[in-house]
């Protein structure tokens, strides 16, 4: 936690003061005052109330309430690092990534594809709505590569694997069969082996559709689950390799976009993630 002290310059609601003081939610603010996390001329509160000149507010932070780790930035789309347990969107619209960015940005902006909630990783948004149908049709024609590290346990080769994945929503849980089955639907992955070790390995993904869970699910099909990953893993090896989160990250996006399209300036350009940040890369 982090605490922040500052005085009242002119009169208004503490809820308005927090969120253009700390660029946080109003959600994000109302969590605070239920949890007594800020204090006005020395008491704690738990209620909005109305300031006035010289009033003195003090708030105490998480550490991971400020300005989103931004990767690339211009006046059509943000790019920015999602760590790993904070979800892409939530169904409530508070603390989540999507927020964070908006309330930064002080404008709406568009999520256009998400990442599972412990999966960390390059996160693309959108802020207007022009860029975003781009983004959404670069989506669904598969034209924005997207790569992920990870780090594997079992025996995997280099290769493009194609599969079918039924999706779960009541339990949360996705399912893979080599054969076409009802309500299954079409994945491919590929995979690029970049260092192994026992029966270890360290590869890059690309993403060539993007389901639920697809890459952890589809690379434990073939034999070689994501370390770390409980739902699709083995608790036992993850927890004799101490690995307490699965070790994927979305490190590298690669845009194309046809001349005439509203993002064509972003044809062929990469970004990509600096390794040192991803914590299971540091020793490879």
């Amino acid at each position: 936690m982090r605490a922040e002290k500052y005085v009242i310059q002119k009169n208004q609601k503490l809820s308005l003061s927090l969120q253009n003081k700390f660029s946080i939610s109003y959600n994000f603010v109302q969590k605070l005052l239920r949890s007594k996390d800020v204090k006005v001329n020395g008491s704690r509160v738990s209620k909005d109330l109305s300031l006035c000149v010289g009033d003195e507010v003090l708030v105490f932070l998480p550490d991971d309430a400020f300005k989103p780790e931004i990767v690339y930035e211009d006046e059509n789309i943000i790019v920015v690092f999602k760590k790993r347990q904070i979800e892409t969107v939530s169904l409530e619209g508070e603390n989540d990534l999507l927020s964070k960015v908006s309330d930064y940005l002080k404008l709406k902006c568009f999520a256009v594809h998400r990442l599972d909630r412990n999966t960390e990783g390059l996160v693309v948004f959108a802020k207007n709505v022009k860029a975003k149908d781009c983004l959404d049709q670069a989506f669904k024609n598969r034209t924005l590569e997207k790569y992920y590290l990870a780090l594997t346990y079992g025996f995997i080769q280099s290769g493009t694997y194609t599969a079918f994945l039924r999706k779960d929503s009541k339990q949360s849980l996705v399912y893979i069969s080599d054969d076409k089955k009802p309500n299954y639907e079409k994945i491919i992955t590929k995979v690029s082996v970049l260092k192994s070790q026992g029966d270890m390995s360290f590869v890059e993904v690309e993403l060539v559709t993007g389901k639920t869970h697809q890459i952890r699910a589809h690379l434990a099909h073939i034999g070689s689950f994501i370390v770390g990953d409980e739902k699709y893993g083995d608790s036992k090896i993850n927890k004799e390799l101490k690995k307490k989160f699965q070790c994927l990250c979305a490190h590298k996006l690669v845009f194309h976009f046809k001349k005439g399209e509203f993002l064509e300036y972003l044809n062929n350009k990469t970004i990509m993630l600096d390794k040192s940040k991803i914590d299971f890369c540091k020793n490879l």
